[in-house]
């Protein structure tokens, strides 16, 4: 087994989960925490390692960006989260400039390392981290939607009275509003979820509008959501670790899939030691395709706007 060594940027909600859910595994052998503030970083690294006696030892230690040389795997989660009236826009452009910043410094320290983004909007972010880091598309993704069909992949369990587990079904495209199911291409182990009993595409698509939307409640119950998608990318650096070759809805960049090019969006792609291994090709149907497309011109235009497109690589 090859034990790894992990990066997180950021010891935000998000990224102290990250590592809490990476610290009860057994495939993370070190856990670097980065954060600009220090004495977060610091009291997030304390509590992890006092719980090192009661699950598989990690070496959990509170880093400087360029402490992480030596990092498998650096992950981004840092960012600003949207504000109440804060536009989803103005959002991407502030964020997209705190990686403009940080990026560079994280590729001078480490540019042999797999980027994992989980920062939001993580389509855009992806990019950026991507045309500013200069690296090769395949070690640089993002988080993408894969907890997006993990929530619906338990919402139609939970409806079928099946292991969600044994549910195959995307949601593709952005991570955002014009994401969508491939409901043409949904199974219960190798049966068409269409051909199960209680079978009702109305109630199949409004419960894909509620894994969608679902973020929000959860939001306004509680402020933020981590534990999910900290299991996600857990779930993701094991696919790296053990050179699984998973299939995962990450988002990277895409170069004529269905054809669409130039923009980063989830579709099923091979995750393994190397990174992304290319994506899996599915016969979207008239439909889907149209919303591919929809995502790609949403997110096109975001990147246009926010320069990302007309951007160089950084020198480092």
């Amino acid at each position: 087994m090859h034990c790894m060594r992990v990066a997180i940027i950021g010891a935000g909600r998000v990224g102290s989960t990250i590592a809490y859910t990476l610290s009860m595994g057994s495939h993370v052998s070190e856990i670097n925490l980065v954060d600009s503030n220090k004495q977060k970083a610091m009291g997030e690294v304390l509590d992890l390692r006092h719980g090192l006696p009661f699950v598989p030892y990690t070496d959990i230690e509170c880093a400087k960006p360029q402490d992480i040389c030596d990092a498998d795997v650096i992950v981004i989660t840092a960012g600003r989260g949207r504000l109440p009236g804060q536009s989803r826009m103005d959002l991407a452009r502030e964020n997209v400039n705190l990686f403009k910043a940080m990026v560079p410094e994280l590729v001078r320290a480490n540019d042999k390392a797999i980027y994992l983004v989980v920062s939001n909007p993580v389509d855009i972010l992806t990019y950026a981290c991507l045309k500013i880091s200069g690296l090769p598309g395949e070690r640089v993704f993002g988080s993408g939607n894969v907890l997006d069909s993990a929530r619906f992949r338990s919402m139609l369990g939970d409806y079928f009275r099946l292991d969600p587990s044994n549910i195959h079904a995307y949601i593709l495209g952005e991570h955002g509003e014009s994401s969508f199911a491939v409901l043409s291409h949904a199974f219960a182990g190798c049966t068409p979820l269409k051909n199960l009993k209680g079978y009702d595409e109305g109630k199949i698509e409004d419960m894909f509008e509620q894994a969608r939307s679902v973020a929000k409640k959860v939001i306004s119950y509680k402020g933020a959501t981590y534990y999910a998608v900290s299991l996600g990318v857990s779930k993701i650096i094991q696919a790296i670790g053990l050179d699984q070759r998973s299939i995962m809805p990450v988002s990277s960049l895409l170069d004529g899939y269905a054809g669409v090019r130039d923009v980063c969006l989830s579709v099923p792609a091979v995750i393994c030691r190397k990174g992304v291994d290319g994506v899996i090709d599915i016969p979207l149907d008239e439909r889907e395709r149209n919303w591919l497309f929809e995502s790609q011109r949403r997110v096109g235009e975001t990147l246009d706007r926010v320069g990302l497109r007309s951007l160089d690589a950084v020198d480092h």
